[in-house]
């Protein structure tokens, strides 16, 4: 019973906090300066880089879970290395971005250059939360998974996303939110263009970056840079939920 008392107050409390926040924007909504392009752009992007970045971090997470074994001093290594990049702030990740990608590789202010820095920045996020979900069922699985002659890569691959869907779809939804809400690491790759994209080498403007054009650098701007950012934080909230939804449904547990 105080459980459920708990979880209420909580409930209540989030959405007193929520309608606070959306309290502070309540003007007319106004979008001038916003264009599919951007829109398109920042989805493309962002999504982008978490599923390229989703099949690596879910590798590591699974030896930082202990499913793979590779030699001790190996798994240290991997182990700091994560530690590392996941305490790097994003101005600098946005350097090492533009210096790697649009500078030495030569792919220039583009959707590509963008969504490789949005990797760099996502990775430790992802492996931290895929670690979170792994470890657990290793422990719990992973000795009968070895009576039963099934190896780390089935086990991997085959068992643990069977039985754990919606906590997989809550991790990578972290990660599509960690990369809408930073905009330090791509305002340094992505460029400034706001017209529709035609491929992965065009320059392009993310919305966030653009939130921060409108609050900073264009005239007259702050109301519609007030409008996106009510807008986006409504879509955070229905990712906040929808995990949470998805996990009543696909979890086995």
């Amino acid at each position: 019973m105080l459980k459920i008392v708990r979880q209420r107050w909580i409930l209540w409390l989030y959405m007193l906090m929520t309608m606070s926040i959306i309290a502070t924007f309540i003007v007319p909504l106004q979008f001038q300066y916003t264009t599919s392009g951007i829109i398109f752009g920042t989805i493309v992007t962002t999504l982008g880089a978490v599923l390229l970045a989703a099949l690596p971090a879910y590798l590591i997470a699974g030896v930082m879970a202990g499913i793979i074994r590779l030699p001790k001093w190996l798994q240290s290594l991997t182990s700091v290395m994560v530690y590392i990049l996941a305490g790097m702030p994003s101005i600098i990740l946005g350097v090492i971005g533009f210096l790697l990608f649009s500078d030495t590789l030569g792919f220039g202010w583009s959707m590509l250059s963008a969504m490789l820095t949005l990797i760099l920045l996502l990775y430790p996020t992802l492996v931290t939360a895929f670690s979170q979900l792994l470890r657990p069922f290793n422990q719990r699985y992973g000795m009968a998974a070895k009576s039963f002659d099934i190896g780390p890569v089935e086990f991997l691959f085959r068992l643990s996303p069977a039985y754990q869907k919606g906590k997989i779809l809550e991790a990578l939804i972290l990660g599509w939110a960690t990369s809408l809400g930073d905009t330090a690491a791509v305002m340094l790759t992505c460029g400034a263009l706001t017209s529709f994209p035609e491929s992965v080498m065009d320059s392009i403007r993310l919305l966030n970056y653009h939130i921060f054009l409108l609050a900073m650098d264009i005239p007259g701007g702050m109301p519609e840079a007030r409008s996106l950012s009510l807008l986006l934080i409504i879509f955070l909230l229905f990712l906040f939920i929808t995990p949470r939804i998805a996990h009543r449904y696909f979890s086995e547990d």
